[in-house]
């Protein structure tokens, strides 16, 4: 399948496109998931998969033309997507408490370098090209909020 770049710029194009690779891998992971038991580490699994598949899907269709969707395909290709996110929700949460007595910020070094923090391949990028990708990021993010915000309400509206 030949993607657009104009495809890609449209939002309802980039939710559609997502939404039918993520409610694929939903099904498989579903069918895998069949025999697992409702215990809290198998629902912790679970959510580590369906974060994964959701990133998968929305990397996926933008395809490898921007680099923080290279990033997300190779970290996911690598299955270290769980243990980075894992390792950055820890390091968000010690930086939140400890934000007076970093030196980068007193710098004034703090908010692009957080930038490549939060943005997938962020951290081999100009700044000319983070700005770039990080809108694209946020473009993307929104559809996959949106859509999965979708999915729930669907699901909800179905299971009663």
């Amino acid at each position: 399948m030949k993607k657009n770049k104009n495809s890609l710029k449209n939002p309802s194009s980039i939710k559609a496109m997502f939404a039918s690779r993520f409610l694929r891998a939903m099904k498989k992971l579903k069918n895998n998931n069949a025999s697992l038991s409702r215990s809290m580490p198998d629902k912790i699994k679970r959510c580590h998969a369906i974060r994964a598949a959701s990133y998968a899907s929305m990397a996926s269709v933008v395809g490898p033309n921007k680099a923080w969707s290279r990033a997300l395909l190779r970290k996911i290709k690598n299955s270290q997507l769980q243990r980075t996110t894992l390792h950055l929700m820890k390091e968000r949460k010690n930086a939140h408490h400890h934000h007076s007595r970093n030196p980068r910020r007193r710098l004034g070094l703090g908010p692009e370098n957080d930038l490549r923090e939060l943005i997938p391949g962020g951290k081999a990028l100009d700044f000319g090209r983070l700005l770039n990708e990080t809108s694209d990021y946020i473009q993307c993010l929104r559809a996959q909020v949106e859509v999965m915000r979708k999915i729930v309400g669907y699901s909800s509206k179905t299971s009663l």
